[in-house]
């Protein structure tokens, strides 16, 4: 047995090699490239390009080539201070330079003559643009996550902010209804030819397509859909959905939040207004609850270094659904069918029943316990004979989820991360009939890592 399950453990390894996505971290790391020029437009080599995250204070260095230009990857995205230095020449530097999701930015330098101890802050530099790729869409960022009022706050429901989305009914959805997802079509494409990923990471129901865990918005740094993409997505026709989760920075940060909704806030619905019995409540029940923490910083004693961030959120969700069921009667129970115009004739003798009642003798011995299948309390509501039982059972919605990233800068030339999420989902759905219910579960584990090392200024191995 020992030898076997390390067989099955090495084909496991062997695989998830085969299939994992080869430029998966490309999918959410920017980039930033650029040229370094004198007043001339001459190419200056050997320049010091340093690159600051704002948040953590980490630096990457590297030196512009024989031809002026510069590359510096992977960067994590966020905001970033980049420097240019050269000897005789004036030290230039760009503030808030914001690398989105994949980005790839352009950031040119034109120096000027002077001492490096010289230091010009350009703001009235040219756009920054990007124009190092052909992908076509838009990122929701943190402030619009934050801001943007979302019922039951599911991050994709923020896609149909983007151009060419448009929701669509679908036949593939498992998951969405117990972790609240919703699925888009992008510029006409089935929904569920879109492609999601966590920080790089594969994250999609494969039977079905749809998404797989969703971070609560509190969470997501930013995210962005894209199309026309690259060969690093390479698995889809539809569009690409890249989720950042937040890392820790230099000073600790979080938030505490509950939202929630119920029937005394609302108004209530007609149908159950128009068919609700004296001892039914007023309002169809409703309880939203939705509550959670996210909370970073850094490693003490490891500031520069190290960076944690933990996520925790909890849903619960209760409301009634106003349904309509047939029970038979209690005259009908007792096998009393006087109030029926049609003569109900005994099989056995070809001769009608009295007063068109079947006595309890001639009753088949499961039709009572068939009846109370049916509904063991019978109508709710009087004077019907059908739709006479009316059900305002809530459906149960739960959902807990955890996620947790951990940043580790070792030196000048090493990075790495890694990230764990645990999503449990389950929907309970009342059938009409009280006595039965449908039951259904969504569970995702998702968990990854990258170890970027930069071998010098044109090498980097992740």
């Amino acid at each position: 047995m020992l030898n076997v399950s390390r067989a099955c453990l090495a084909l496991t390894v062997f695989s998830l090699l085969l299939l994992a996505p080869s430029g998966a971290p490309a999918q959410t790391q920017a980039t930033i490239v650029g040229d370094v020029t004198d007043p001339s437009g001459a190419a200056i080599p050997g320049a010091s390009i340093t690159v600051t995250n704002q948040g953590t204070g980490i630096e990457r260095i590297v030196e512009s080539n024989e031809a002026g230009q510069f590359r510096v990857f992977p960067l994590n995205p966020a905001a970033y201070i980049v420097r240019a230095e050269s000897a005789g020449f004036k030290t230039q530097v760009r503030d808030d330079v914001v690398l989105q999701v994949a980005d790839v930015l352009e950031v040119d330098f034109i120096m000027e003559l002077g001492e490096v101890t010289e230091t010009i802050e350009v703001t009235g530099a040219a756009p920054i643009m990007q124009t190092q790729e052909a992908s076509v869409g838009g990122v929701v960022n943190e402030t619009e996550l934050q801001r943007l009022p979302v019922n039951q706050r599911n991050f994709t429901r923020l896609i149909l902010l983007m151009p060419g989305t448009s929701s669509r009914k679908r036949s593939q959805s498992r998951g969405t209804g117990e972790s609240g997802t919703e699925l888009y079509s992008v510029n006409g494409g089935r929904p569920q030819d879109n492609n999601y990923t966590l920080d790089g990471v594969d994250s999609n129901m494969q039977m079905m397509n749809s998404p797989g865990i969703s971070p609560p918005m509190d969470a997501i740094q930013e995210f962005k859909v894209a199309t026309n993409t690259g060969s690093e997505f390479a698995r889809s026709a539809g569009a690409n959905v890249s989720m950042v989760l937040k890392s820790g920075t230099n000073e600790l940060h979080g938030t505490l939040y509950e939202f929630f909704r119920n029937d005394n806030l609302d108004a209530n619905e007609f149908f159950f207004n128009r068919s609700r019995g004296p001892d039914s409540p007023k309002r169809v029940p409703f309880n939203l609850n939705q509550f959670g923490a996210a909370v970073g910083g850094p490693i003490p004693g490891l500031s520069d270094k190290m960076f944690w961030f933990v996520s925790w959120e909890g849903f619960r969700r209760r409301r009634g659904s106003t349904t309509f069921f047939s029970t038979p009667p209690a005259d009908f129970r007792q096998g009393d069918f006087s109030r029926v115009a049609d003569t109900l004739v005994d099989p056995f003798t070809g001769d009608p029943f009295n007063n068109n009642t079947i006595p309890m003798a001639r009753q088949i011995p499961t039709v009572p316990t068939a009846i109370r299948l049916t509904n063991p309390d019978g109508p709710n509501i009087p004077g019907r004979d059908t739709n006479n039982f009316v059900n305002n059972r809530g459906r149960a919605n739960n959902r807990d989820q955890l996620h947790w990233r951990w940043d580790y800068n070792m030196d000048a030339n090493d990075t790495f991360f890694f990230r764990f999420s645990n999503q449990n989902a389950d929907l309970a759905r009342p059938d009409s009939n009280p006595l039965f219910s449908r039951n259904s579960g969504f569970d995702v584990f998702n968990y990854g890592g990258t170890w970027n090392h930069v071998f010098g200024a044109t090498t980097v191995l992740t």
